[in-house]
């Protein structure tokens, strides 16, 4: 358990994410587009999706055989969240 730099509460760990709406709709043979048919349709609807929040830094390097470009390294965000305070402290482990 760590304590909470603000508070002094307890500090859970956790992983974070961002939630991604993404419209998922469909049609009915020529249900849109240039020639809508009536009754056609299916209703239109949303579907969320959790996505990672990732670390990506430059890692001052060069790579690539015939051009080069900057390598770049790409972390895991993490973070931990106290109970009593809400505050969040977000880092990457290596």
């Amino acid at each position: 358990m760590s304590e909470c730099p603000r508070c002094g509460g307890e500090m859970r760990e956790g992983l974070a994410f961002i939630s991604i709406s993404v419209p998922s709709g469909g049609s009915m043979g020529g249900g849109g587009g240039m020639f809508p048919s009536p009754g056609m349709n299916l209703p239109q609807g949303e579907s969320t999706r959790n996505a990672r929040v990732r670390w990506r830094e430059k890692t001052g390097e060069k790579k690539g055989w015939l051009i080069k470009s900057d390598e770049e390294k790409t972390l895991d965000l993490k973070g931990k969240r106290c109970l009593e305070c809400r505050y969040v402290d977000l880092y990457v482990e290596e």
